[in-house]
């Protein structure tokens, strides 16, 4: 087998890089691929991003039709893990286009502490489903291989692979990834498969969405652009926030009484400053928009930010560009402590909200914003100083998502 490094691959090999790039690359967790050639087809390829954990391995048949994906993780303790797995059989006189959508498909993922949730597919995108979930599987588990060591990776992830299908009904996962016999892996001289550069690679690690430019939505004067007009930030203090309990809990007001859950992080019970951030146009100052909402827990500044979680959320579920956030459908949020939360539930019907769009309820007990540009999902954001302690929560109204 040869290893032809780049960018990615799609139906082509995308930005090609040398041995030497790809190694730098590895080193430095930046992402790149890398194709395995069997008879100089493709046989499977290999996403990498060290930075984010994440491993895809890809196979591909002697048709060029993808019949398995494996994604690996990197754990906690440092080793990866199998986060999900599909396999394809079967539509044999499918070609590449079809195939993955008319085969039988299994589909396996882990959480790490345990459960497994299983889908087949016997025809395919054609219909019928049948799902399983249960406790108590440990994910399979394989070490993070050394730049280079691509058959030490195959042969673990056919192990792992056949960990995975132990199960009764697991026909559909029966597709080997290794190739049958002894073989080595060298880096390829030449190929003759098909080469473009791209702007862009064909592929993106799962890098949820981060943090951008918090410390501008609380500058007052500081200028911030959405398209191509301006818009300035502007700060007002909104009273103390009520938390009898010390969880917190952001939603749209008018969801409280669907059960809307706090954060799993949790801070001692007092009363806490608010202050809103309010950007408005430049050329329209009649026009303004709530940019985000901050509470603070102490004076300290933050020294790095993380993304606010519900029980049963997880950032190995983000994808590229993702979060987990409240939904808005009546174009408001709100803080509220979990304990004042079912008493608030009908307070949002006779909300007002004047200028600057905020409104205090029940003696600070929630307090209630307009929520950016209106409905969506908004994430939250914790704030840690260097000893790891919660400085501030910050709602994030997504009003600037492009800059910074």
């Amino acid at each position: 087998m040869a290893a032809v490094y780049c960018d990615g691959w799609d139906d082509g090999v995308v930005n090609p890089l040398t041995p030497d790039q790809a190694e730098a690359r590895d080193s430095a967790g930046e992402p790149y691929s890398v194709v395995l050639l069997a008879g100089g087809r493709p046989h499977t390829v290999l996403d990498i991003s060290w930075a984010e954990g994440y491993c895809a391995a890809t196979r591909y048949d002697g048709q060029g039709r993808r019949i398995a994906v494996h994604e690996l993780r990197r754990a906690r303790e440092g080793d990866l893990f199998l986060r999900e797995s599909t396999s394809w059989a079967g539509a044999d006189g499918a070609g590449p286009k079809e195939f993955s959508h008319l085969a039988a498909r299994h589909r396996i993922s882990w959480q790490i502490g345990g459960r497994r949730n299983d889908s087949i597919e016997p025809a395919g995108d054609r219909g019928g489903r049948h799902t399983f979930s249960d406790t108590g599987f440990t994910p399979p588990r394989l070490p993070i291989p050394a730049f280079g060591r691509w058959k030490a990776l195959l042969d673990s992830v056919a192990r792992v692979h056949a960990e995975a299908c132990v199960m009764p009904f697991s026909e559909v996962c029966a597709v080997p990834h290794a190739v049958d016999g002894p073989f080595r892996i060298a880096d390829a001289d030449h190929h003759d498969l098909p080469v473009r550069t791209s702007p862009q690679r064909p592929w993106h690690p799962p890098r949820p969405l981060r943090p951008r430019g918090l410390d501008t939505l609380f500058r007052d004067g500081a200028e911030r652009t959405v398209g191509e007009r301006r818009m300035r930030i502007s700060t007002h203090p909104a009273g103390k926030l009520n938390l009898p309990s010390g969880r917190l809990v952001a939603a749209d007001p008018s969801s409280l009484d669907y059960g809307e859950e706090p954060f799993l992080t949790t801070v001692p019970p007092g009363p806490y400053p608010v202050t809103i951030s309010l950007a408005t146009f430049t050329d329209d100052p009649g026009h303004s928009r709530v940019a985000a909402v901050r509470l603070d827990i102490t004076d300290r500044r933050p020294a790095r930010w993380e993304l606010a979680l519900r029980d049963g959320q997880d950032l190995l579920d983000l994808g590229y560009g993702e979060f987990f956030g409240f939904g808005v459908d009546a174009g408001l949020a709100c803080f509220v402590d979990e304990d004042n939360r079912e008493r608030l539930t009908g307070e949002w019907q006779s909300l007002e909200l004047r200028d600057p769009r905020f409104a205090v309820i029940a003696g600070g007990d929630m307090i209630a914003w307009s929520s950016g540009w209106g409905d969506g999902s908004y994430p939250t954001w914790v704030g840690r100083d260097h000893s790891d302690r919660i400085t501030t929560f910050i709602a994030d109204m997504l009003l600037f998502p492009s800059e910074d």
